[in-house]
């Protein structure tokens, strides 16, 4: 694959996500679900190319992805987000690479892990605050995860179209 290809792959991705954040922000947002719960899809978006493609290209991927959630969504800390996609998207390649094929099982239990683990390092910080409880935080962890996991076959559908088209160039 050529720089073009290599350009145009990611930009392709990017525009998945981009896509996909406008859905979160003019609809999902506006959800109320479950006691003023709605999906939160960044952490999908940033770890499902990492499940399809190169390790270190999706890590970079997720990186900036990271860097530009934190610019404009408010984290528990400076950097947070690209802190956390990193691990996440380092994590789903482990998993697609070594314990899964990639696919839709492996995106689907990257998804997880990654809500997860986005969910419980938020958690670690947030419980400085003397307002929340752990069980209440773990309650709300549950309640996202719920919502946003029945989105990963659309965010992964697209994902895919754009690996297997640019995996034939």
């Amino acid at each position: 694959m050529n720089q073009r290809d290599l350009f145009y792959k990611w930009l392709f991705y990017s525009a998945t996500a981009l896509l996909f954040l406008l859905i979160q922000g003019l609809l999902l947002n506006r959800l109320s679900l479950w006691g003023g719960v709605h999906p939160f899809l960044p952490p999908v978006l940033a770890l499902l190319p990492s499940t399809l493609e190169n390790r270190d290209e999706s890590v970079l991927f997720a990186v900036i992805f990271g860097f530009f959630s934190d610019l404009l969504m408010p984290g528990p800390v400076p950097g947070f987000y690209t802190v956390v996609f990193l691990i996440i998207a380092v994590l789903a390649g482990l998993i697609a690479g070594r314990l899964l094929m990639p696919g839709f099982l492996c995106a689907f239990v990257c998804s997880a892990m990654g809500l997860l683990v986005c969910s419980l390092l938020y958690l670690l910080t947030a419980l400085s605050l003397p307002a929340i409880s752990l069980p209440d935080a773990l309650g709300l962890t549950g309640r996202e995860l719920l919502l946003t996991l029945p989105f990963t076959p659309a965010v992964f559908w697209l994902d895919r179209k754009i690996y297997l088209r640019m995996r034939d160039l």
